[in-house]
């Protein structure tokens, strides 16, 4: 965090996208993807950041107030990655779901992500990011956000570590019929978080993801991930849908020590 002084009144303001609350990260992304405004995109930003009224910002000389657009660099900074998760549960508008559903997602970090999940997420991801499709896009949201199951919590019996109910691919398309309804904000939240999520990932298993890249071409399409898993492994970690219930990280490791092994006795071989 930093330290902002406006007239003898001082401000934290977020260093980095984890030290973000919720309604400054939607209102960040209202600010980066919504209508253009009379004022400059950074003086809005550096007001949602800050805490500051626009009109008190305003009051400081303009010098002044531009040096205080760097505040808001991170925001822009491909290397800052969102990974604390700031939207753990949603709700649709009341008019769309009179049941009041909680709508749960994934840990920080994918931390309770399941390998199968991550699939079908990251397939989805990839085809809204490339082609903007909305229909991707919704069924990328039903894949990490399902119903609460009532009553789950780590006192009952049941309890796996996740108040989701279980993953179930069939049951997609009813799931993004309704998150449809959530707003374009919620929408962006979620994907950058699981961008940033997805980054943290590439960075600690990069030659897992190498592989997956290669397998993609420069098509620019998702890669299989179920090819990647093979091709490390050598079927080590047997067919996919006997890991899909795996946690990702825990794969991920496994693989890349795999694909490390691999690289490794290659070299001896030569």
């Amino acid at each position: 965090m930093e330290t902002l002084d406006v007239h003898g009144k001082r401000y934290q303001v977020p260093g980095t996208w984890n030290e973000v609350t919720r309604l400054q990260l939607l209102d960040v992304l209202r600010i980066l993807y919504g209508p253009e405004s009379t004022w400059p995109q950074k003086l809005r930003l550096l007001s949602v950041l800050s805490g500051v009224n626009l009109s008190v910002l305003l009051e400081l000389p303009a010098v002044q107030c531009v040096q205080l657009y760097d505040l808001t660099d991170f925001v822009f900074d491909e290397e800052q990655c969102l990974t604390q998760q700031l939207l753990p549960v949603l709700m649709l508008p009341a008019r769309h779901d009179k049941a009041r559903t909680k709508w749960v997602g994934p840990r920080s970090e994918f931390r309770n992500l399941l390998f199968g999940e991550f699939i079908f997420a990251d397939t989805y991801f990839r085809a809204w990011a490339t082609h903007q499709s909305a229909e991707a896009l919704h069924l990328f949201l039903a894949v990490l956000y399902r119903a609460q199951v009532p009553g789950l919590s780590p006192r009952d019996p049941r309890w796996q570590g996740d108040q989701r109910e279980a993953f179930n691919e069939h049951r997609l398309e009813h799931f993004a019929s309704k998150l449809c309804h959530l707003d374009d904000a919620t929408k962006l939240a979620v994907a950058t978080w699981y961008r940033g999520c997805r980054r943290q990932l590439e960075q600690e298993f990069p030659e897992v993801f190498d592989v997956h890249e290669t397998d993609a071409g420069g098509s620019q399409q998702a890669g299989d991930w179920g090819r990647v898993l093979r091709k490390l492994s050598g079927g080590a970690f047997g067919p996919v849908d006997t890991t899909a219930r795996q946690n990702v990280r825990v794969l991920l490791a496994e693989m890349q020590d795999a694909a490390r092994d691999y690289q490794k006795a290659l070299k001896n071989a030569k």
